[in-house]
């Protein structure tokens, strides 16, 4: 009987340690399954939200460059604007310098100018008038 029973316990053994396989087999498929399945959500997730990301940046930049060409616009207008002034006032100062119909021409009246340095005799000259 104790070798019966040793048989069955040997049994028993050797069944107990192919279920205990099975199972350590079937909760280590389970957990690499499930870790694939979480990593897989992951980088779903990952690139859901880099998309998002980009579609933001790509909006942002649209913005920016509408209001650098809205600042552009309005700075050609003031350039344009200036150069309309600058091309007024040199038609005025044109207009200043050419004698109206009817006026003096006062041209000639110089008598107030200052001469002084007008005529200055060379070193040699100069020196020369000293000698003598």
């Amino acid at each position: 009987m104790d070798t019966n029973e040793n048989m069955k316990n040997v049994k028993d053994m050797m069944s107990f340690t192919t279920k205990n396989i099975i199972y350590i087999f079937i909760g280590i498929s389970l957990l690499i399954y499930i870790y694939k399945i979480l990593k897989k959500n992951k980088k779903d997730a990952e690139v859901k939200r880099n998309n998002e990301i980009s579609i933001k940046m790509k909006l942002s930049r649209e913005k920016q460059l509408q209001e650098l060409d809205k600042e552009m616009m309005i700075n050609k207008e003031k350039m344009k604007e200036q150069n309309i002034k600058k091309n007024e006032e040199k038609k005025k100062d044109a207009d200043q310098a050419k004698p109206k119909l009817g006026s003096k021409d006062n041209s000639s009246f110089n008598h107030l100018n200052d001469y002084s340095n007008y005529y200055r005799p060379s070193l040699k000259n100069r020196y020369n008038n000293r000698k003598s």
